[in-house]
């Protein structure tokens, strides 16, 4: 998590968007008049953060310094109500859980299985995030729900199989 920056604030209308990012992840956006949008860069640079100025859309009426954070970034503070931030806040309730997008396991070739990974929660704020593997053929589908260090070591048990497995110097094949 990082520190929000304090953006420089004259109460003109806002002109220019600037979305801050942290690592991968799109996390808020902060909003500035043309005058103090250099400023409110570096400031948001001094915070750790990667600052990208955009056009400010005709339809969006924000005050210069005006600062959002989106619930789902690595800048938000706490889970928000009742939700992870990794949640994808679609249908918790219908579902009685929280979960992540999807993530597909693609491998820009023709599969047996087709293969998706996600976190998910229990409603109640104690309970652990697990992983939950989904694979389906045809028409049907089996889920695996591991521990997240059940994850864990399963990531360096395949990160070690996988070396295993590396194509020898014969012609590309499989040793």
């Amino acid at each position: 998590m990082s520190t929000l920056p304090t953006l420089p604030v004259c109460g003109e209308p806002a002109t220019v968007r600037i979305e801050l990012y942290t690592a991968d992840s799109l996390d808020g956006c902060a909003y500035t008049c043309a005058a103090h949008a250099a400023q409110a860069t570096a400031v948001v640079g001094r915070a750790g953060l990667d600052a990208h100025p955009v056009g400010l859309a005709p339809d969006v009426d924000r005050p210069c310094g005006y600062l959002h954070v989106y619930a789902t970034g690595r800048l938000a503070t706490g889970e928000g109500p009742g939700h992870p931030r990794w949640c994808d806040r679609d249908g918790c309730e219908r579902r009685g859980q929280h979960r992540s997008r999807a993530r597909h396991v693609g491998t820009n070739r023709p599969e047996t299985f087709i293969v998706d990974v996600r976190l998910v929660r229990a409603l109640h704020p104690a309970a652990e995030p697990m992983v939950n593997l989904t694979s389906v053929a045809g028409g049907a589908a089996a889920t695996l729900l591991l521990s997240i260090s059940q994850a864990r070591v399963l990531r360096y048990r395949l990160a070690h199989l996988l070396d295993e497995a590396k194509a020898a110097r014969n012609g590309g094949r499989w040793s």
